[in-house]
């Protein structure tokens, strides 16, 4: 049995299941080519909150998801950080900062 979070994530990044969600999470931001938040992205993967806000977290850090604002969340109505893969962000901020 799995006592704390600290093992359990131990546990996922042994199994390789870390690398595994981190990568559809890119792969689905890259394919939606907007902004999202961690909830719109948690609906659309079926992953669990936890685990979007975690591994978007750990690609922050490796910097291939960036922080480009805020707005409201399309989930839950309040405001929250949007993110976008860093390949995008120069495409994203064209059309919609500068217009």
């Amino acid at each position: 049995m799995i006592r704390t979070s600290i093992e359990a994530y131990k546990k996922i990044n042994e199994d390789g299941t870390v690398g595994q969600q981190a990568e559809e999470i890119l792969k689905f931001l890259k394919f939606q080519g907007e902004p999202m938040t961690n909830k719109e992205i948690q609906q659309s993967t079926g992953l669990e909150i936890s685990s979007v806000s975690g591994r978007v977290n750990d690609l922050k850090k490796q910097g291939l998801v960036e922080v480009v604002g805020k707005r409201p969340c399309g989930v839950t109505g309040n405001t929250a950080s949007i993110v976008l893969p860093v390949t995008n962000y120069g495409r994203w901020k064209k059309i919609f900062l500068t217009e």
